[in-house]
């Protein structure tokens, strides 16, 4: 897996991201096997993917633009971007929103970030 090639470079950033990964990796698992997850299995780090588009756009394969808020009263979620497919907000700024990406560069940039 990825994620274990990552974490595991001879480092003391990888050391560092592991450390501070273990809660999450260990939460994810323990939520796998009680068949308790609604997405497939394995790592996903949005902000590693933000900053992987910021810093070569080329990472971006596909995208959509849509308005967006965030849900601050708790009446559908907490604190979680809404993303309105719908256009009931008629945000006139809207988002650009990544929904494919080329996996080799967003690697390749996450190993250098860790090296």
């Amino acid at each position: 897996e990825f994620f274990e090639e990552w974490v595991n470079q001879d480092t003391e950033k990888a050391s560092f991201m592991k450390k501070i990964t273990a809660h999450s990796k260990k939460f994810a698992k323990g939520k796998q096997s009680k068949g308790e997850m609604y997405f497939e299995p394995g790592f996903v780090s949005c902000d590693s993917f933000a900053m992987a588009a910021a810093i070569d756009e080329s990472v971006v394969t596909q995208h959509i633009r849509y308005g967006v808020s965030v849900e601050l009263q708790g009446s559908v979620t907490r604190g979680m971007m809404i993303v309105d497919t719908l256009n009931l907000l008629q945000k006139e700024n809207q988002a650009f929103i990544m929904t494919k990406c080329d996996v080799e560069k967003l690697k390749q940039l996450m190993m250098s970030a860790l090296k």
